[in-house]
C-alpha cells in the first residue's frame, strides 16, 4: 500500500470520522456510463428501428450484444431479455421445470429467484449457505426429492458458488442446473466464467448491476435445444431468423411463449457496458486486493470466504465474526467512522418474505404449492435452514465497490475497518 498502516488514523482521533463524504453510490456499470453508451443510443434513433427484429435501418445492437456476450461467459449461446427477472424464467421454463417440481434454492437471495420458480408453476426448496453466502452443495444432495428438476445456485455479489460440487450433486441425480448471475457477470470460479457451468445462466442488467442497460437480462447455454426453447419462449412460442446465429436452424415444434424480447435502446447500451466489462472487472479485483492486504494483520478480523480468490469479483467487501453480538457492536462502531454497513437483505433469509412464508400467488387456480400435480407438502418459517440464519446475522458486508473508487478511497475504508477493530474487537 502507498500509506503505511501506522499513518492511519489513531484510536485516539476516534471521534473524527475516517470518511466524512461518500465516494458515490452508484454500482459498477451505472459508474462507467459516458458518451460511448450515448452515441450508440442516439444511432439507434436516428435509424429509426428500435426493434431487434425489423425496421427500415436495423443497427442490430441486440444481436451484436448477444454474440458478445456469449464469446464473455464462454457459452454458445447468449439471449438478451428484458430484465434478469425474465432471463430467470426463460431459463427455467428451457430447463423443462413446471408445475409438480421443486428446485432447490439457496435461502439467501434476492426474492426474484424463489419467485421466477414459483411463476414457472414449481416449488421452492430452500438450502443452507455457508459464510461466502452462497449455496452449500452439501445441504443440496440432503434437500433433493423424487421431485426435484433443478438446482438454482445463486452467485452472491461477485462470489462465485462451488459450482464443482454443485455439478457433481446435479450429475449424480440427473438434475438441471440454473446459474443466477445476476449480481456477478464478469465472475469466475475454477478458471469457468459463471454462466457457462450449468445448463443455462441468467444475468441481469438492472441499474445496480455489474454492467447495466437500466433494465435488462441475458441467457445463456451452450446446448441448442435449451437455447431453442428459451428463444421460443421469450418471443410468443416464435423462432425468428432474423438475429440469430448464423447457421442456426429450428429444431423443436412451436409451443406457447411470452414477450421478453429486449429492443434495440437498450442493446444499445448494453452493447456498449459489455466492452467496459473487463476493465470494470480488473478494477475491481485490484481494489479488493489492495483492501485484503490493508486488514489482513488485524486480529480478530476475518474476511468473507470468496471460494476462489482469482475468480471472485471483489464487489462487495464481507467480514465473518463469531457471532451476531460482536457483528452487531463492529457495526455500530464502523458506522461511526462513516461507512454505512449492513447485513445482506437485513439478516433474514428469503422464505422469511410474506410472499414466499405465506406460499401466496396471484391467483388460487396458479399456485404451484396447491397444484394437483404437486404431491409434496413444503412449508417455511423461522429454524427452516437454521446454520443460514446464524450466518446471515454475522457476516457483514461493509462495501460495494464502483471501479471510480481510488487507492485512496481503499486507504480511507481499510482505516475504518481497523479504528473500528480497535473499539469493537
Amino acid at each position: 500500500m502507498d500509506r503505511k498502516k501506522d499513518s492511519l488514523p489513531s484510536f485516539a482521533d476516534a471521534h473524527n470520522p475516517v470518511r466524512n463524504t461518500p465516494s458515490g453510490r452508484l454500482n459498477s456499470g451505472a459508474s462507467m456510463l459516458d458518451e460511448e453508451e450515448t452515441q450508440e443510443v442516439l444511432a439507434v434513433i436516428k435509424s429509426r428501428s428500435l426493434s431487434r427484429d425489423y425496421g427500415p435501418d436495423c443497427l442490430d445492437t441486440v444481436l451484436r450484444f448477444e454474440q458478445g456476450f456469449a464469446e464473455k461467459v464462454g457459452a454458445r449461446y447468449a439471449l438478451a431479455v428484458t430484465s434478469g427477472t425474465a432471463a430467470l424464467k426463460v431459463a427455467l421454463v428451457a430447463a423443462g421445470v413446471g408445475p409438480g417440481h421443486e428446485v432447490i434454492v439457496p435461502c439467501c437471495t434476492f426474492i426474484a429467484t424463489p419467485g421466477s420458480v414459483a411463476l414457472a408453476g414449481a416449488v421452492p426448496v430452500f438450502a443452507e449457505v455457508d459464510e461466502s453466502l452462497t449455496m452449500d452443495p452439501e445441504d443440496v444432495e440432503r434437500k433433493g426429492t423424487p421431485r426435484t428438476k433443478a438446482i438454482l445456485p445463486v452467485h452472491l455479489s461477485g462470489v462465485p458458488c462451488r459450482m464443482d460440487r454443485i455439478a457433481e450433486v446435479a450429475g449424480r441425480h440427473n438434475l438441471r442446473v440454473v446459474e443466477d448471475c445476476a449480481q456477478s457477470c464478469g465472475t469466475a470460479y475454477r478458471g469457468r466464467r459463471i454462466g457457462a457451468w450449468g445448463d443455462l445462466g441468467a444475468f441481469s442488467l438492472q441499474f445496480s448491476k455489474v454492467i447495466t442497460s437500466g433494465e435488462g437480462g441475458a441467457v445463456t447455454s451452450s446446448d441448442p435445444d435449451l437455447y431453442e426453447r428459451a428463444v421460443r419462449y421469450h418471443d410468443q412460442g416464435s423462432f425468428r431468423e432474423r438475429g440469430r446465429f448464423p447457421g442456426f436452424s429450428p429444431r423443436l415444434e412451436a409451443f406457447v411463449g411470452e414477450n421478453y424480447r429486449m429492443n434495440e435502446l437498450t442493446g444499445a447500451v448494453a452493447l456498449r457496458q459489455l466492452a467496459k466489462l473487463g476493465g470494470i472487472a480488473e478494477t475491481l479485483r485490484a481494489r479488493y486486493r489492495r483492501f485484503r492486504e490493508g486488514v489482513s494483520d488485524v486480529p480478530g478480523l476475518r474476511l468473507r470466504p470468496v471460494n476462489d480468490e482469482e475468480g471472485h469479483l471483489g464487489a462487495r467487501w464481507g467480514l465473518a465474526f463469531e457471532d451476531a453480538e460482536t457483528c452487531a457492536r463492529f457495526t455500530k462502531a464502523l458506522r461511526g467512522e462513516g461507512l454505512s454497513p449492513g447485513l445482506a437483505y437485513g439478516g433474514e433469509p428469503v422464505y422469511m418474505q410474506p410472499q414466499i412464508l405465506n406460499r401466496a400467488a396471484a391467483t388460487p387456480e396458479g399456485n404451484p404449492w396447491r397444484s394437483p400435480l404437486y404431491e409434496g407438502d413444503v412449508t417455511y418459517g423461522r429454524g427452516l435452514c437454521p446454520r443460514s440464519e446464524d450466518i446471515l446475522k454475522r457476516v457483514l458486508l461493509i462495501a460495494s465497490i464502483n471501479p471510480r473508487y481510488t487507492e485512496r478511497d481503499v486507504d480511507d475504508i481499510v482505516g475504518a475497518v481497523r479504528r473500528a477493530a480497535r473499539t469493537a474487537l
